[in-house]
């Protein structure tokens, strides 16, 4: 087994790139099972090691943020009631045409 000698956090480890380099194919296994791997030289992170099921997870969680801090930003400013999710469905099919 792999000494961790980087943070250990839920989910995520950090481990420095000598490190990665001498266990990277227990790493692999790490990030099969949905661990995010951040690798790090000299102390500053260099590479993070995710599954691309979670990147696009976390890329659409991202998205999905944005839009609604967008939204709120939107109805504040023209005082109105917030964007709703059927309201930009709409215009994403509309766009389509």
């Amino acid at each position: 087994m792999m000494p961790m000698a980087g943070a250990v956090q839920a989910n995520r480890v950090s481990i420095g790139s000598f490190q990665a380099k001498t266990y990277f194919a227990e790493l692999l296994r790490k990030v099969e099972e949905g661990i995010v791997v951040t690798i790090t030289r000299n102390g500053h992170d260099v590479a993070v090691m995710q599954s691309p099921q979670k990147k696009e997870s976390t890329q659409a969680l991202n998205a999905w943020n944005r839009l609604m801090r967008v939204s709120s930003q939107i109805s504040a400013q023209n005082k109105t009631a917030p964007i709703t999710v059927s309201q930009i469905q709409q215009w994403k099919n509309e766009g389509r045409r």
